[in-house]
């Protein structure tokens, strides 16, 4: 008698974990997919002296067939990010100056596939959301330096 009992819990306490698992999908994001059904993407690169200014930006778009697109194409795919479900876009403020880039890259139709952008201080944002990044040369900052050689 006390074996059902113990396995009626055992069977509540998986189906539990199994409605979680179900419930909140997994924060990782895969780049390498969403990077692939691109065709093209914009660069931006820029410095910041404060909240309200931008004193430099460079802007430009490639294509598929370009070495740069091709470059962080590569360092991206090769990027994991997992979404900080506690940090608030609204709340976080950089110190100042920074310097950032931003990737977005877009299909054939123009559809908007990701948007990228990575801070000299460490921060980084994938679609409006902020995302912690393991990166084979470091984390966020590192990654920066990788595409800030890139762009140069």
């Amino acid at each position: 008698m006390k074996d059902k009992s113990i396995l009626s819990r055992f069977g509540i306490v998986i189906l539990v974990l199994l409605a979680l698992v179900l419930i909140f999908p997994s924060a990782k994001i895969d780049l390498a997919s969403k990077i692939s059904a691109s065709t093209q993407a914009s660069v931006r690169a820029e410095h910041q002296q404060n909240f309200a200014s931008s004193n430099e930006m460079e802007f430009q778009v490639y294509s598929s067939s370009d070495e740069i697109y091709q470059n962080i194409s590569e360092v991206l795919s090769g990027v994991r990010c997992v979404r900080r479900l506690r940090q608030n876009y609204s709340s976080y403020s950089h110190e100042f100056p920074v310097d950032s880039i931003t990737v977005s890259y877009y299909d054939d139709a123009e559809q908007h596939q990701l948007l990228f952008t990575v801070y000299s201080d460490g921060v980084c944002i994938l679609n409006n959301a902020f995302v912690s990044v393991k990166y084979p040369g470091g984390g966020a900052a590192e990654l920066y330096q990788a595409l800030a050689e890139i762009v140069d």
